[in-house]
């Protein structure tokens, strides 16, 4: 076995074991909370969209 195959080795298993540790990482229990409340994100402000006044033009464009 040459230097070339063993580092491709251990490269390989180097980074299978970074994916399984990012795989626990993501489905661990205190990534929960974190995950909802990103998931529940884009519904949080649907109430409270404010329309801009008809007359103005909105964001600097001229009329």
């Amino acid at each position: 076995m040459d230097w070339v195959t063993f580092g491709r080795s251990l490269f390989t298993v180097v980074c299978f074991a970074f994916f399984i540790m990012v795989l626990i990482m993501a489905y661990s229990k205190r990534s929960k909370n974190r995950y909802e409340e990103a998931a529940n994100l884009p519904f949080l402000d649907d109430d409270k969209v404010e329309e801009a006044p008809h007359d103005e033009a909105a964001h600097g464009a001229r009329k």
